[in-house]
């Protein structure tokens, strides 16, 4: 789960409040609702949120992360 920075405007349907915090949301298998499940692809992407930004897409985490079924 990404929590949102001031700034990030990302669409109100890909948010939720968790303890008061407003994060972009993730699916029950931890996937990002903004992940497009047939692409793989971010449906936001130019308008991701800043903790987005800094994540080096093909880094090891990421590799790992995306290698869920």
């Amino acid at each position: 789960m990404v929590e949102l920075r001031a700034g990030d405007l990302v669409p109100e349907r890909l948010i939720a409040v968790h303890a008061g915090v407003r994060c972009l949301d993730q699916h029950s298998n931890g996937a990002c609702v903004a992940l497009d499940p047939a692409t793989r692809l971010c449906m936001i992407y130019d308008a991701r949120p800043q903790t987005c930004r800094d994540f080096n897409r093909g880094e090891s985490l990421c590799r790992r992360i995306l290698a869920r079924p």
